[in-house]
């Protein structure tokens, strides 16, 4: 055989394809093709049969705000508070203002608490006319940061004086005795509690909706969802119902709801926080997957508030000066989950969006162009079965059962989860056909899956596969690195369409389990002006730095875009002019050889 051939030589001859691999090769080429264009026609079709059932419909304008005081982040609004220009009543009015004006249409918070908060922000501006600031240090601005500012929480988060249900009807007329420990540490900070929001029920699912205060909508466009569980919390921020929120996130749950609506929202590194005081309660392997955290308008309130939420013996020093040289970083860019038809789980969740790929190469452009990052474009395979492995550390937490907590009642409320009988979800669907059940269909549904065992070689082989991901992960981000993954493969769909691509919030899930802080950035809107936003992840107690790199892209690229300002005047723009990089796939036996020099290759 002759290897080479005419002039130019140095080319080999490419050998004639035989018949038999011929036919293999199209019928997978018929396969995708069909399955892109089957999975593009059932969504859309579940999205216009969806929309028949949304709770709220299309709307040509959103209220806008009339107070300035409103549109400043709340570390602006404490400082305008501790020098005198504004008072605290002021603002907090101006905020109750907004609530009764913005909520009929999105839902968002189903608890006020004005009364209460008009009461503390009138102490507070009488403490402030009598020289407190001057007299007691208690009141500096470094122990209350955020004197006088109004902020909103989640409804499953206790908040004394409040009820927490969970979305539970059996829970309904639960009062809280007492603060959560986040919330006490936010009143010692200064700041003022005005509502809780709405949840999923119990906290477990991507759409905020339950038997006892239904839906919320998103203020892009009500006729999407907000995510969940921390919907309610991420729709009121993004709606300048409030400035700064507390959300809890175990698969996504405040990453996903500030994507879907354009805000800023943080899952802290595991025990940063304190997880005591919420229903369902953190027990087992779950106080190391689930983490409270911030949602804010601004970036600028990322810091501060985390600072305020931490607890007294974390790890990080908030204090140290920050020195961050983004010229310094490494950026790594994961477009998707290495999504395929034929290997791992990912063909259970959507593919990525093409714009949300754009844009993520718009960011990891931007850092490579403007702050001189080292960037480089990376394939993880091990992602592909970040489903099943979320589900097996759940499954392997020793967390009581979900249908032991939806038995939930007040009469039972201070019994251990451990201890509550397991409702029987079957039945409950039969009851749920016939209009007599109060649970949400996913509940009970998600109740139902969980008696289905997950056989022990499964369940070691995936518990394996996950520690192989973390081990590589923590490898990947030692240092100053940080990774840009999707927050979701598709912007903000129609209310329950979660029903039919259930598992797309793997595309959170996954860093719980891995045990890293996260970031979620506001990237600009989509062509059907819709947020669109990603991930940045950082290694374990490395939450300064991804909050550097938020602030930085907030900087770049405009972060929360004021909903009523969509409506009037947004133009869907394309991006252009992206370049495109090498990428290396990694595996936990190819990250050794993998230097940091090369992790940082422009090539």
């Amino acid at each position: 055989m002759t290897p080479n051939d005419g002039a130019g030589g140095g080319q080999p001859k490419k050998l004639p394809m035989s018949w038999f691999r011929q036919i293999i090769v199209w019928i997978i080429m018929y396969v995708i093709v069909v399955n892109k264009l089957f999975r593009g026609l059932v969504y859309l079709s579940l999205q216009w049969f969806t929309g028949w059932f949304a709770p709220r419909k299309p709307i040509k304008s959103f209220p806008t705000i009339k107070s300035d005081l409103i549109k400043l982040s709340g570390v602006h609004v404490a400082k305008l508070i501790r020098n005198r220009e504004v008072t605290s009543t002021q603002v907090v009015s101006d905020y109750i203002d907004r609530i009764v004006e913005v909520n009929p249409h999105i839902n968002a918070i189903v608890q006020t608490a004005f009364a209460k908060a008009l009461d503390e922000a009138q102490r507070i501006d009488e403490a402030i006319e009598d020289g407190v600031l001057e007299k007691n240090p208690e009141y500096s601005s470094e122990n209350k940061p955020y004197l006088g500012v109004p902020y909103t929480c989640k409804e499953i988060i206790f908040v004394m004086g409040l009820s927490a249900t969970s979305g539970l009807t059996s829970r309904i007329g639960h009062v809280c005795k007492e603060d959560a420990d986040v919330v006490k540490n936010m009143r010692k900070a200064g700041a003022i509690c005005i509502g809780l929001t709405n949840t999923s029920e119990l906290a477990m699912w991507w759409e905020s909706h339950n038997p006892v205060y239904g839906y919320t909508c998103n203020p892009y466009d009500l006729r999407c969802i907000v995510g969940g569980s921390s919907g309610g919390e991420a729709a009121a921020v993004a709606a300048a119902c409030s400035t700064i929120g507390v959300g809890s996130d175990i698969g996504g749950s405040i990453r996903m709801p500030a994507f879907f609506t354009g805000v800023f929202g943080h899952k802290p590194s595991p025990m940063l926080v304190s997880n005591t005081g919420q229903f369902p309660p953190a027990t087992g392997g779950g106080l190391m997957f689930l983490s409270l955290g911030p949602i804010c308008r601004y970036a600028a309130d990322l810091e501060p508030l985390l600072k305020v939420m931490v607890k007294e013996d974390c790890p990080i020093d908030f204090n140290a000066p920050l020195n961050i040289d983004l010229s310094k970083v490494k950026v790594i860019s994961v477009e998707d989950d290495g999504w395929s038809f034929f290997d791992g789980w990912s063909v259970f969740t959507s593919p990525v969006d093409r714009e949300l790929k754009l844009a993520q190469r718009r960011v990891a452009n931007y850092l490579e162009s403007s702050c001189n990052a080292e960037v480089v474009k990376m394939e993880i395979p091990l992602l592909r079965y970040s489903l099943p492995i979320w589900m097996a550390n759940m499954t392997n937490g020793g967390m009581p059962k979900f249908s032991q907590y939806i038995s939930a009642t007040l009469e039972n409320q201070h019994i251990s989860g451990y201890d509550l009988p397991p409702k029987n979800c079957f039945v409950e669907l039969i009851r749920k056909l016939f209009g007599r059940s109060n649970h949400c269909l996913y509940t009970i549904i998600m109740g139902m899956l969980e008696t289905i065992p997950m056989a022990k070689a499964s369940l070691d082989q995936l518990l394996g596969m996950g520690n192989e991901l973390k081990s590589l992960v923590h490898n990947l981000l030692d240092g100053d690195t940080v990774l840009l993954y999707p927050s979701h493969p598709m912007t903000a769909p129609r209310h329950n369409m979660p029903c039919y691509t259930g598992f797309n919030f793997a595309y959170t899930a996954i860093w719980n389990i891995i045990g890293v802080p996260v970031t979620q950035v506001p990237l600009g809107l989509d062509k059907n002006g819709l947020p669109l936003g990603v991930q940045i992840v950082g290694g374990v107690n490395k939450d300064r730095l991804t909050l550097a790199v938020a602030r930085e892209l907030e900087e770049a690229f405009g972060g929360w875009i004021d909903p009523s300002e969509k409506y009037k005047m947004y133009k869907y723009e394309p991006i252009r002019g992206l370049t495109s990089t090498p990428t290396i796939q990694v595996s936990t036996e190819t990250i050794g050889s993998i230097s940091s020099s090369s992790l940082g290759s422009k090539d």
